[in-house]
C-alpha cells in the first residue's frame, strides 16, 4: 500500500518526463507524506518511513530520467477483464504513453520477477498478459518496476529495441502476444469448468512446499519417481 501510494502520488503531480527534469525534492517530500498519511502510520514510526520512502523515490526517479519521453496517463486505475466468458476487476499500477508511440503496462514490485514467469504454459505470473491483452490502448511494452534499493531497475518485453531500459525485443510481439491469449484463455475456461485436477506444473519442487500432503498421493508418487531416477543415475 505504502509503495503503489507513493507512485501514485509522485507521478499525479510529475507527470512524465518533462517533470522529473527539474528538482522533484518538493513533490518527493509530498508524495512520501501522502502514502504514510494513507496508510495512518503514527509517529514515531510515521518520520522514518516518510524518509525511507523519499530515498527510495528519488532513488526511482534516476531510473526513469534515463527513459525516452513519456506521459503517465493511468495509475491505480480499475479495469474490467475478460478472459473465457469470465468478468474480471482489475487494477492497473500505471500506463504510460511512449512519446515513440504506443503504451507501456508497467507493475511495481520489490519482489524478484523474471519476465519468463509470463511465458509458456501456464504462465506463474500472468498479470500483466492479462492487462494487455484486455487494454483498448496500443501496448507496445509490458514491464516490472522492481522497486529495491540498490537494485532499481524495469524488466520485461517491448515490441522494438531501446524502448525503456532493460526490457527484452520481443522477437516477434504479435506472436506473444497471441501465445499469451491463448494460455490465458485456456486458463480461464479450466477455471469456469470447475477443472480441478492436481497437476503440480513443477513436479516435485511444487509438491515439497505443498500444505496438503498428507490428503494427496501425487506428492507421494512424484517423490517415488524421483528417487528412482536418482538410483538409476547412481548404478
Amino acid at each position: 500500500l505504502l509503495l503503489h501510494t507513493l507512485m501514485k502520488e509522485l507521478w499525479s503531480e510529475l507527470k512524465g518526463s518533462e517533470g522529473i527534469r527539474g528538482d522533484c525534492g518538493p513533490a518527493v517530500e509530498r508524495a512520501a507524506a501522502a502514502a504514510v498519511r494513507e496508510a495512518k502510520v503514527e509517529e514515531p514510526f510515521a518520520g522514518l518511513e516518510r524518509k525511507r520512502l523519499a530515498k527510495l523515490a528519488r532513488e526511482w526517479l534516476e531510473v526513469e530520467r534515463g527513459r525516452e519521453p513519456f506521459e503517465v496517463v493511468a495509475t491505480e486505475e480499475k479495469r474490467k477483464l475478460s478472459v473465457a466468458g469470465l468478468e474480471l476487476n482489475g487494477r492497473i499500477d500505471r500506463m504510460d504513453r511512449l512519446g515513440t508511440g504506443g503504451h507501456a503496462l508497467i507493475d511495481y514490485t520489490t519482489g524478484k520477477p523474471t519476465p519468463n514467469q509470463s511465458l509458456g504454459e501456464r504462465p506463474d505470473d500472468p498479470q500483466l498478459p492479462l492487462y494487455a491483452l484486455n487494454a483498448r490502448e496500443e501496448i507496445a511494452a509490458v514491464a516490472f518496476a522492481k522497486l529495491k534499493t540498490g537494485e532499481m531497475r524495469y524488466m520485461g518485453f517491448s515490441d522494438r529495441k531501446d524502448l525503456i531500459p532493460d526490457l527484452k525485443q520481443a522477437k516477434d510481439w504479435e506472436a506473444l502476444l497471441t501465445g499469451w491469449k491463448r494460455e490465458i484463455e485456456s486458463l480461464g475456461e479450466g477455471f469456469a469448468l470447475g477443472d480441478a485436477r492436481v497437476n503440480p506444473k513443477k513436479m516435485l519442487a511444487t509438491c515439497r512446499y505443498c500444505d496438503l500432503q498428507t490428503l494427496c498421493r501425487v506428492y507421494e508418487k512424484v517423490n517415488a519417481l524421483e528417487e528412482g531416477e536418482d538410483g538409476a543415475e547412481n548404478e
